[in-house]
């Protein structure tokens, strides 16, 4: 309630104007508290003179009391306003803003009415885009996406015709919103930009927030559980500061669900108990709804059964009074997986089965409901109905997969589809079908890296049907393929002549043992002279079981899992007296897929006269990099190798991303940089090489990854000579991703990358000696084996894998 101070003298109206502006500049610069005190103070100051401006600030009151979540404070203000039957357009403004706070309250007959009542009233174009705007409002509440994308369009559109870009910018949001709810994300994103740069023009922190808010919950749908719990926290932290209670909301249960993804629990559960909280305070019933649902859970994945229920049972009872059936689909999911767990699985599989015929709309949760039926049906020994669903949750995946194109939006997308593939290739293992179990792991690897290659139709021709032995025979090697898991991993071993299953230790076995050797090696420890190395172990583990089907000097391709990209299978360490690097025996290459494997090779090489592009040695500004005393001397020693028409030689102040864009990169046969290179963790197609500055713009010095992308490479070896060439970032099925993955995407057939710092003074040995061996009609990966064994062999400190182990062989096509 608004208290009229009495004893008011009467105000003019050039005052109520201005103060009317200034309340209008708090609340676009996202000041809610400060409006809202404002308007409040403003409304008791006209009230007493009953001058029309008391009611236009209580208008303005009740606006932000629904901006910041409170739509029943503002229901009660809006309602007790007494009818202004002179003033049209305030009667129209008034029930806007009521049907607005009506539907949020769940209201949603009520709120039709007086939308329809406001929009009957509209005396102008103007209006009506208003009105426009919250029958889209009331649409989205009721779930009818369809209706809430044609008014948010003829909003829009009435606000660019009266050029109003707070309001643009409010309707770009809710289209956004719109795009979300229909899991069309990269239509999301382009409409949150172009609300971006319009809200940037007017500083409508207001806005901005919104749209910060929302991003985060694209990165987390999208499978980047980090980036959008970046996004969510300090989101959260605006929000909180604005007053926009309703936002704060949204961010603690996005935070929560991103820390669930990851599986940190603890970190979730606080999350997920202030959104509720902070829910029922402001009475929104569909946030209430989404905190019990997230509660359930994860109390459900913690094994508190009877938690679960509690929360779902108040889930459920919110959606019956919702009466939308949105609402009452993950409750639904919840439910049944609480009747799973309690042992009712009968149903459990009716609430599944049921679900995934309401959820056609909604391809996250349709393909959960068809995985759940999936193992359920495993469970119960039904086999064939087992493949069956757990085909078609794959199939609901890969199609809402394929509505992606932005390979920002492709590359993570793959950790909210990861889970389908293991149960898959679990109930295979389970049904001592390996070679099947094979096929369907392989489906999930490298999708995005195929995509780039324009190989995606030959992987959905090959199908299920993908013949391993074959591939090994043509490549005349054998092929490691590992999936490392909680408690079991699993390896399959492909020779030309036979392929074989193992189980091996558990991830929690594994990657502890990684760890202390990747520590080990960069401490620069003569690991070979330790008895109790982890290298020993980790052969133990990885290799020992199939070491019968691997010859000594034979090729060896190793196709890991994410897990297992930071580690070099070189630098493992064979048991008996006679322990020595692996490397020793084998040659190996470390490859994305066996899809990707099934077509290397097969055209006839591009180049005969093997030209070569060197790039490097720039000039650095010395406040950011320092020098490369080394990087002219290993150009040197490499341009030695090829005769002068064959070699492209650019270095210093020539050597800049604008001269490799321009230079035509896709007629060399081998690419070689010698600079600095930066690895993004949060955006891995951010990393870049460090070149020197542009001609025409001395800011733009960085090759970045997504810059790479741009030119078709047909190079047989492109190689990064610089730290962190391999990337930092592991993406599910793609491992890691950086510039050595981004060279792979254009096209090259092998790069080598270094996973971590490397020496400028060895690596122009190593570099001498694999183009020594190239020239002289060495494959890349025999040449790269050599240069390293010189290394090893050479009784110097360069024998230790610090300096020859950071450079990895990768694979393409």
């Amino acid at each position: 309630m608004l208290l009229a101070s009495p004893g008011c003298k009467r105000e003019s109206q050039a005052t109520a104007d201005s103060i009317y502006r200034q309340i209008e500049r708090e609340f676009v610069s996202g000041d809610l508290p400060t409006a809202l005190k404002d308007s409040q103070d403003a409304c008791r100051r006209f009230e007493p003179s009953n001058s029309p401006s008391a009611a236009d600030f209580r208008l303005e009151s009740a606006k932000i009391l629904i901006w910041q979540g409170n739509n029943k404070d503002a229901s009660v203000l809006l309602q007790q306003m007494p009818a202004v039957s002179s003033d049209t357009r305030f009667e129209v403004r008034r029930k806007i803003l009521l049907s607005i706070a009506q539907a949020r309250l769940g209201q949603l007959g009520q709120a039709e009415i007086t939308i329809l009542d406001a929009e009957r009233q509209s005396p102008d174009s103007s209006l009506r885009a208003e009105v426009a705007g919250a029958k889209g409002s009331v649409d989205m509440e009721k779930s009818d996406l369809d209706d809430a994308e044609r008014q948010f369009q003829a909003s829009l559109a009435g606000a660019r015709f009266s050029q109003d870009r707070f309001r643009q910018t409010q309707s770009l949001v809710n289209l956004g919103h719109v795009a979300v709810a229909e899991e069309h994300y990269e239509d999301a994103l382009a409409r949150f930009k172009e609300a971006s740069d319009i809200a940037r023009s007017i500083d409508a922190k207001l806005l901005l927030e919104k749209i910060a808010a929302n991003l985060g919950w694209i990165y987390y749908k999208l499978g980047d559980f980090q980036q959008s719990l970046t996004y969510s926290i300090e989101a959260e932290k605006q929000a909180s500061k604005l007053g926009s209670t309703i936002d704060q909301v949204g961010l603690l249960n996005n935070a929560g669900l991103s820390e669930y993804r990851v599986e940190d629990f603890a970190a979730a559960r606080p999350f997920y108990e202030r959104a509720l909280t902070l829910a029922q305070s402001i009475q929104n019933q569909q946030l209430v709804l989404d905190a019990h649902v997230n509660l359930g859970f994860l109390l459900l994945r913690l094994g508190d059964s009877n938690g679960a229920e509690s929360h779902v049972r108040e889930a459920n009872r919110l959606a019956a009074s919702m009466r939308i059936d949105r609402a009452a689909l993950e409750p639904t999911l919840l439910d049944a997986l609480v009747l799973k767990a309690k042992g009712d699985k009968q149903g459990a599989t009716k609430q599944l089965l049921d679900l995934e015929k309401r959820s056609s709309d909604v391809p996250s949760l349709q393909w959960e409901s068809e995985n759940n039926l999936a193992r359920i049906y495993s469970e119960i020994g039904r086999s064939m109905d087992a493949d069956t669903w757990f085909r078609r949750s794959i199939q609901t995946f890969q199609r809402q997969r394929s509505s992606l194109t932005s390979v920002d939006s492709t590359l993570p997308f793959l950790a909210n589809g990861s889970d389908l593939y293991s149960d898959y290739m679990q109930h295979l293992i389970e049904e001592h079908r390996p070679d099947q179990a094979l096929n369907v792991i392989d489906e999930s690897r490298a999708e995005s890296l195929t995509d780039g290659l324009h190989l995606s139709s030959t992987k959905n021709n090959q199908g299920p049907n993908l013949n391993a032995k074959s591939i090994a025979t043509r490549l005349r090697a054998t092929i490691l393929v590992y999936s490392l898991r909680p408690k079991t991993s699993y390896l399959w071993v492909i020779s030309p002549t036979r392929q074989e299953f193992y189980q091996l230790a558990g991830s929690e076995t594994i990657l502890p043992l990684i760890q202390l050797h990747t520590k080990m090696i960069l401490a620069s420890k003569d690991v070979l002279s330790q008895p109790t190395a982890p290298a020993r172990s980790l052969y133990n583990e990885l290799v020992k079981p199939a070491q019968n089907l691997i010859k000594k000097g034979s090729k060896v391709f190793i196709v890991g899992d994410d897990a297992l990209s930071g580690l070099n299978f070189e630098t493992l360490q064979t048991p008996g007296e006679d322990s020595h690097f692996w490397i020793e025996d084998v040659t190996i290459t470390n490859a994305k897929s066996l899809q990707l494997l099934a077509v290397k090779g097969i055209s006839a090489p591009r180049f005969a006269d093997k030209r070569i592009l060197l790039m490097g040695d720039p000039v650095y500004r010395r406040d950011e990099y320092a020098d490369l005393p080394n990087a002219s001397t290993e150009i040197t020693n490499i341009a030695s190798h090829f005769s002068v028409d064959r070699r492209t030689v650019v270095t210093g102040l020539r050597a800049s991303p604008e001269t490799y864009q321009r230079i035509q990169a896709g007629q060399f046969a081998y690419i070689h940089f010698v600079a600095h290179a930066t690895a993004n963790m949060t955006v891995p197609l951010d990393s870049a090489v460090v070149l020197s500055s542009n001609h025409d713009d001395t800011t733009v010095y960085k090759l970045y990854a997504r810059d790479i992308l741009r030119q078709n490479l047909h190079a047989d070896l492109v190689t990064v000579s610089a730290c962190y060439g391999s990337g930092l970032r592991n993406y599910s099925g793609e491992g890691l991703v950086g510039l050595a993955w981004a060279f792979l995407r254009a096209g090259s057939h092998h790069v080598i990358g270094a996973m971590w710092e490397v020496s400028d003074v060895s690596t122009p040995l190593l570099m001498d000696h694999l183009y020594s061996e190239l020239a002289s009609g060495s494959e890349p990966d025999v040449a790269l084996r050599s240069a390293k064994l010189s290394m090893i062999h050479s009784g110097g400190v360069f024998r230790k894998p610090l300096y020859w182990a950071p450079f990895q062989l990768y694979s393409g096509a």
